[in-house]
């Protein structure tokens, strides 16, 4: 693709992103003072936790989303041929994906009557029957969500990132209303945790609404609605689909665990007042992470369709550009905005401040090679990336409680092991890979065509 096409989509999204960023900030500063207001300050990481658990579990669905973004973005200026496989694909997907929600709803609800959560988290007591009950009702809505899901993927892969930034307000909108209700009627603490999931429902269903208005790209009917899929149709036998999702499912599960591992290693090893600290830091960074994060993907469906040396380099320089810019916002204005929000109540000391600003700027030297290393070798080189940084995070994190870092432990280990286990290692890989692939595209993972040549069998129209 052109370089005005690239460029004009990233500055596209990262624009609106920073547009709406304000307004995003301000929702999830808003429905975290208004969290604390309603169930103190103490009570707040734990609601935190609970509530955004889900965000440690995006490899449930078992790599094929990554797939399906991937077979979109290459299939979406091919033939009439290409675009009905890649319909198949996405039947398929939805079809397994509504199995595994099912199943992992039943298996939530059974560890919530075995009182699993509260004993995991180390509830109190008195929050250990709603910390099972709201985590429970928390994860069923997730898991039930999955099918859906794959909406988010589609837009991606069509190009639309900037969609998804427009409509990635509605999980912070809802979270505020239903935190403002719920606190107003007096619900019990753990429940102000519902927002959130409740929010993420609604963006997935706006999602869908979009990913399927014109579904020439990807060969589906107008007006699909999620059960239409489940319609029994021939397509990508199950067993291929799942093997090729293997490494996509070690790379997210790896990288996601890395990330959220804070939460569950203070709240393990910490005190309530250290979680919060951490949650609140952790609760500015997200959204300016995610300008950067949701900026980035615009480059996943230029590397699938042959991405060059030329593209990846400025690639990378574009996004440690935005990095060290993000990271001096947090430093400046990160410790005034959490007085704010806490009104005093938790203050971020200077080393967490520094080290969240250093993760920023670490985190964003990796995203150029997340949406390079897309195809299935690609996978499994971020894989190996991504589960060494969880095999290292946690010991490291551990020795930074030991040595009286706090709530900045998680940030700082975060920093050192995202250096020493992705940037440099993934800055050679995609180094070595564009210059042997300036000309030529990338492998093709497994999709709907690949499945049918494999199994002998013939696809038929979505």
């Amino acid at each position: 693709m052109p370089e005005r096409s690239w460029l004009g989509m990233f500055l596209r999204t990262a624009g609106l992103r920073l547009a709406v960023l304000p307004l995003s900030a301000l929702l999830v500063l808003t429905a975290a003072g208004l969290t604390m207001h309603y169930a103190g300050a103490a009570a707040f990481g734990l609601i935190t936790l609970v509530s955004q658990l889900r965000m440690a579990l995006p490899f449930t669905d078992l790599g094929m989303g990554a797939a399906v973004t991937r077979a979109v973005a290459q299939g979406r200026d091919a033939g009439a041929s290409a675009r009905r496989e890649t319909a198949l694909l996405i039947r398929r997907t939805v079809q397994i994906l509504t199995v595994i929600g099912i199943a992992g709803a039943v298996v939530a609800v059974g560890l919530g009557f075995a009182g699993a959560w509260s004993a995991a988290f180390r509830a109190p007591d008195s929050l250990a029957a709603d910390v099972d009950a709201a985590m429970t009702v928390v994860l069923v809505v997730f898991f039930l969500s999955l099918p859906i899901g794959i909406a988010e993927r589609v837009l991606i892969g069509l190009d639309r990132s900037d969609l998804v930034v427009i409509y990635g307000l509605v999980p912070a909108l809802g979270n505020v209303v239903y935190v403002f209700l719920a606190g107003s009627a007096g619900v019990a603490p753990m429940w102000l945790a519902m927002g959130l999931p409740l929010g993420s429902l609604v963006f997935l269903l706006v999602c869908w609404r979009a990913a399927f208005r014109q579904p020439d790209a990807v060969g589906l009917r107008p007006g699909l609605h999620p059960g239409g899929l489940l319609r029994a149709q021939e397509g990508p036998p199950v067993g291929p689909l799942l093997l090729g999702g293997v490494p996509v499912v070690l790379a997210t599960a790896g990288m996601v665990l890395a990330e959220q591992h804070g939460r569950f290693v203070l709240a393990a090893a910490a005190s309530p007042e250290v979680l919060s600290e951490y949650a609140l830091g952790l609760q500015l960074y997200m959204p300016i992470f995610s300008v950067l994060y949701m900026a980035a993907t615009v480059f996943w469906p230029r590397f699938a369709a042959g991405g060059d040396r030329t593209l990846w380099l400025r690639a990378n320089m574009v996004l440690v550009g935005f990095g060290l810019a993000a990271a001096m916002g947090y430093l400046v204005f990160a410790r005034p905005v959490a007085a704010i929000v806490s009104r005093s109540e938790l203050e971020l000391s200077w080393t967490a401040v520094v080290c969240f600003s250093a993760a920023l700027v670490a985190q964003s030297a990796h995203l150029t090679q997340v949406n390079l290393l897309t195809d299935r070798s690609g996978f499994w080189k971020q894989a190996a990336m991504n589960l060494s940084v969880l095999v290292l995070i946690v010991p490291v994190t551990l020795l930074g409680l030991s040595l009286g870092l706090g709530a900045a432990a998680p940030a700082a280990s975060m920093v050192l092991c995202v250096l020493c286990a992705q940037v440099v290692p993934g800055l050679l890989i995609g180094h070595r890979r564009t210059g042997a692939h300036t000309s030529s595209r990338q492998e093709s993972p497994v999709t709907a065509s690949d499945a049918a040549r494999h199994s002998g069998k013939v696809t038929n129209h979505a």
